[in-house]
Parts: structure tokens; sequence; C-alpha cells
């Protein structure tokens, strides 16, 4: 008897400190069209997170696209009260589609937004152009681009 009032407890205070983390709740959202470098993307993403929820006991929702026009239409219909919207995105997405047209429609609806850029081109205009974009800050992919990005995830959320 004694055991089920401690469970009792112990899940009565993390209902409390979930409703406490809402108002510092994250999205982090991957959008990425080749699907193997979104998934491995995704799979450090989501061990980061993991790791975050269990040390830090934030509320974080994770969620992939392989395409920036269903990012755009889940965007469109998304409320964002209190959370906080952290984007990783590869600069070239379909055809007539690359990473500028979502960082416009990001900063119209959620101008505090991160959006962290990635691409394997060679082109320096590429970087440029996500920065001025209103991009926090612009990746070359490589190998290492998975664990610099849960890097990063973990400094943007502590």
């Amino acid at each position: 008897m004694e055991t089920v009032n401690r469970i009792k407890k112990v899940e009565t205070n993390t209902l409390k400190n979930e409703k406490n983390n809402i108002e510092n709740a994250f999205e982090v959202v991957v959008i990425e069209d080749n699907h193997l470098a979104n998934t491995v993307l995704s799979k450090a993403l989501n061990s980061a997170i993991n790791t975050i929820q269990s040390l830090k006991n934030i509320a974080v929702k994770f969620t992939s696209f392989q395409n920036g026009q269903d990012f755009l239409n889940y965007f469109g219909g998304k409320e964002f009260l209190k959370s906080k919207l952290i984007v990783f995105s590869d600069y070239y997405l379909e055809k007539d589609m690359n990473v500028v047209m979502i960082l416009k429609s990001i900063k119209l609806k959620k101008a505090d937004a991160t959006v962290i850029v990635m691409s394997d081109s060679s082109n320096d205009r590429i970087a440029i152009d996500a920065e001025n974009s209103g991009a926090y800050c612009f990746l070359p992919k490589n190998q290492k681009t998975p664990v610099i990005c849960s890097e990063l995830l973990f400094k943007m959320i502590n």
C-alpha cells in the first residue's frame, strides 16, 4: 500500500513539473529531403531530446518532414503560444523550394524561431543567403553535422 502512495506522489510531481514547464516548451523540427540524412539527423536529435527531457524535465516535441511543403502545411495550421520553435533545415528542398521560402514563412508567424540551415553545397552564397534571411547559423553538411546539431540543441534549450 505504501508503494502505491509513493508512485502516485511521483506521478503527481511529474505532472506538476510538466505543467510548470509548459512555458519553457520547445518544438524541434527537421526538414530534410534526403531520406538517409533525415533519418540520421532525426535519430541524433531524438537522442539529445530524450537526454534533455530526462535531465531537465522540459517538454520537447519533435517532428520531421521530408519536404518543405509538408512543413509549411503543418506550420500554417499550428499555433505556437509559448513554445519555442527550433528548426533544422536543408537549404535545397524539393523543386522550386529552398530554405529562404521556409524562413520567410517562419519569421512572419514566429519571429523568435531559431532556424539552423545545412547544405552539402560548396556555394558560399548559400550561407550568406540563409543568414541574411534570418537563419541562426549555417552548417556545412558532413559526417559531424548530426553531432553538431545535437550540441546546438543542448545549448539552445539550456
